[in-house]
């Protein structure tokens, strides 16, 4: 209802801001920059001395103008522009527009209000800042902020999870044999241990997390039975729960407890927080949202917008509201969180571009270009404490020029750098149906899913998406141990002109549970085909560094792989196909400790290589091979005698100090022999001399930067040599022990 009311006040303003806009004058009329500042006034003319006040105030100024068809820049002095609704530009309004920053400090397009007024008070024994909501603030919200970003909701059990003990068949919407996808029953509520369960003085406030598969489920409690141990769910969940699963809740008032929580009873419209050292209830300012969305365009053409800042929206449950077995039910789409909102959403339009901006602690995906966008842009941009994806490109999987059609979209020179925050599957750049791409010298660190996804068929049917160029990205830290099945490079489809060249990726790591898999560095998954794969250099990822899942005409060429617990590369399966999987040539592959070097080699006509360099870092040239998953080890002679291995070397590769992660080649490496060819691997990240943002400087992280043997997962530290979860120094000494006793023991 509030929302309602604020739209209908937003609509009444802009009415009676028509109204009041004196005529345009001559000198008016040839106006090519309008000036926007907080201490402004919209009924102004838009002049530097007489400012508007809002971004919509600027809106309707541009319309007032006569389309001359000369450019015009809107200028905005520092300071929030409060948008409780998006700012929407559409074909009715003027074409080849710059939105900009003028003068000193920060432009902040905000969808979050100040709240202020708290005063001392305990909650459950615990000394807390309260404030009763009054009429003018916000009723209901699930973000809340400070100066510094956003601040964390509670959260049960504090850390680690707890986990499913069985499901609820009653409850499900579709038995094994009705179900309409193999992966889900649509299970509406679940059991676990009650002596696990909290007490829940408000349940229907709480959220249910599940960790599985590829996908998160994320839905309210409708009803909760703490001694039976049930938890039902208000939505059904997209994927199939499992006894084992883990979960846990959030949004719980009986957690609160750390500094900077909150919790809102929007029944008693009391809003509770947990103040930091030095935290004054008088001086206390917090934001809560009131939008989830900043920015909508919609037919534009020749609009950009440069060194504007995009924060603190709130984020929704995201809907499938297409159609199929999805439809009606109110859950999401079970993969890379697709369905959840866009901060920026920009639909059939033409050259639309963002430059120097920033997008902070967003609520959905920071940037959606949708249906029939082309020729646009995301370059020199910071994105930081994102609930979904960076960027997010895709519109009808059509013919190249049809209506609908999304194409030549450039996402350049970007820093990534946390998201998946609330949508834990959301990929950080994400190119769905798409006629060329171009994803370049982009770092992409802290998310806990795949850092770049391109293509969204799964198998060899008709695919839009091709030309797409993955190149120079650096990749690392993601996963996080939270999930399965993610590369930080991730395929689908037939891709024809599409090229991965000059990553670096490390530390990609997946769900290290009995029910976890797949943290692999590039991931060509079902169905990739006629992609290059050239010049990466993947190394001391959870899995594998390469995998394939099924696939067709590959080539995988002058590439590293190393030091990955599962072997440097799973080759794939025939399934579903004719031909092999990949042509495999000029790589140099590092083992150590025994670890294969190819896996799933099922059969020989699967893949095809030659020309490849083994070697294993404490075995030297005894390098081994599987035939399927822990199939057992064929020794190189075995490999050779059965017809996978051809015209191999076996030679140290000479790497400056690869257990120091350090992989510059020596200039006499045998490596080169073969006709490998060596790169900068420097090359990779965002652009030395670049500013990004607003004065982040670009090329500052090696490419090697935080490599590290283990990587933070929920349950400790996992091994990323033995593949076992481990904790602190003790993932040393058993890394250590195990390499010694390899030597012995292989």
């Amino acid at each position: 209802m509030n929302r309602i009311k604020r739209l209908l006040s937003l609509l009444l303003t802009a009415a009676l801001l028509a109204a009041a806009l004196p005529a345009v004058s001559a000198k008016e009329a040839s106006m090519t920059t309008l000036y926007v500042s907080p201490a402004g006034d919209d009924r102004n003319p838009g002049t530097e001395d007489l400012p508007l006040r809002t971004p919509y105030g600027a809106k309707e100024r541009l319309r007032a103008l006569p389309d001359d068809g000369q450019p015009v820049t809107v200028l905005f002095r520092a300071g929030d522009y409060i948008l409780p609704e998006p700012l929407t530009l559409t074909a009715a309004d003027r074409d080849r527009v710059t939105f900009d920053a003028f003068g000193d400090g920060d432009v902040r397009f905000t969808g979050a209000v100040p709240v202020t007024g708290f005063a001392e008070g305990t909650l459950g024994g615990v000394r807390v800042f309260q404030k009763r909501l009054a009429e003018t603030d916000p009723a209901s919200f699930t973000s809340l902020f400070d100066e510094n970003g956003l601040l964390p909701v509670t959260r049960f059990p504090e850390s680690g999870y707890l986990t499913v003990a069985e499901t609820s068949p009653a409850d499900d919407l579709w038995t094994e044999e009705t179900t309409p996808w193999e992966f889900t029953r649509g299970q509406r509520a679940f059991f676990a241990d009650p002596a696990s369960l909290p007490e829940l003085s408000d349940p229907t406030a709480v959220q249910v997390r599940i960790l599985h598969y590829w996908h998160d489920e994320l839905a309210f409690l409708s009803a909760y039975d703490r001694a039976a141990g049930k938890l039902t769910m208000s939505r059904p969940s997209a994927m199939l729960i499992r006894p084992g699963d883990r979960f846990y809740l959030e949004n719980v008032r009986e957690a609160l407890n750390a500094p900077g929580e909150w919790f809102l009873d929007q029944g008693a419209g009391m809003l509770y927080y947990v103040p930091r050292d030095g935290e004054t209830a008088a001086n206390l300012t917090l934001y809560a949202a009131v939008n989830d969305r900043l920015l909508t365009l919609e037919g534009v053409r020749d609009v950009e917008f440069r060194h504007i800042v995009f924060q603190n929206t709130d984020w929704t449950l995201p809907e499938h509201t297409g159609e199929g077995w999805m439809a009606g039910y109110g859950m999401d789409f079970p993969q890379a969180a697709i369905d959840v909102t866009g901060v920026v959403s920009v639909t059939d339009s033409e050259n639309v571009r963002f430059t120097n901006c920033e997008f902070r602690a967003l609520g959905g995906t920071a940037v959606k270009f949708l249906e029939g966008v082309t020729h646009a842009a995301v370059e020199n941009c910071v994105f930081r404490e994102l609930a979904a994806a960076g960027v997010f490109a895709g519109g009808v999987n059509g013919n190249p020029g049809e209506p609908g059609v999304t194409g030549d979209i450039r996402i350049v020179n970007n820093l990534i750098k946390g998201y998946g925050r609330k949508f834990f599957c959301a990929v950080g750049v994400h190119v769905t149906f798409c006629d060329g791409a171009e994803i370049r010298n982009n770092e992409i660190t802290d998310g806990y899913y795949t850092a770049v996804s391109v293509g969204w068929t799964w198998g060899y049917t008709h695919h839009l998406t091709n030309h797409v160029t993955v190149a120079d990205n650096l990749i690392y830290h993601i996963g996080q141990g939270w999930l399965s099945d993610m590369g930080g490079i991730y395929t689908l489809g037939i891709q024809p002109g599409t090229v991965l060249s000059g990553n670096v990726i490390h530390n990609v790591s997946a769900d290290p549970g009995e029910q976890g898999y797949g943290g692999w560095g590039i991931y060509l998954d079902e169905g990739s085909s006629e992609i290059v794969v050239e010049k990466n250099l993947v190394y001391a990822c959870g899995s594998n560094s390469f995998n394939i899942h099924y696939a067709r005409d590959n080539v995988i060429r002058n590439n590293i792989a190393a030091l990955s617990p599962d072997g440097v590369f799973s080759v794939g399966t025939k399934t579903k196909q004719d031909g092999i999987t990949a042509r495999v040539y000029r790589n140099v592959f590092l083992t150590d400790s025994g670890c294969p070097v190819y896996t799933n080699m099922e059969k020989k006509t699967h893949f095809k290589e030659h020309d490849n360099l083994f070697w294993d870092l404490s075995l030297g040239e005894k390098v081994f091979f599987e035939t399927g998953w822990g199939s057992g080890r064929l020794t190189l002679a075995a490999a050779k005698r059965r017809g996978f291995i051809h015209n191999e070397t076996t030679k140290d590769p000479l790497f400056r100090d690869p257990e120091g992660f350090d992989f510059t080649l020596a200039a006499d490496s045998p490596a080169l022999g073969l006709g490998f060819r060596a790169w900068d691997y420097g090359k990779a990240g965002t652009l030395p001399g670049s500013t990004l943002g607003l004065g982040t400087p670009g090329g500052q992280t090696p490419y090697n930067a935080a490599s590290a043997a283990t990587v933070q997962t929920p349950d400790g530290e996992l091994c990323a040599y033995c593949g076992q979860t481990h904790g602190g120094f003790f993932a040393k000494l058993v890394y250590f022990v195990h390499r010694i006793l390899s030597i012995f023991t292989i």
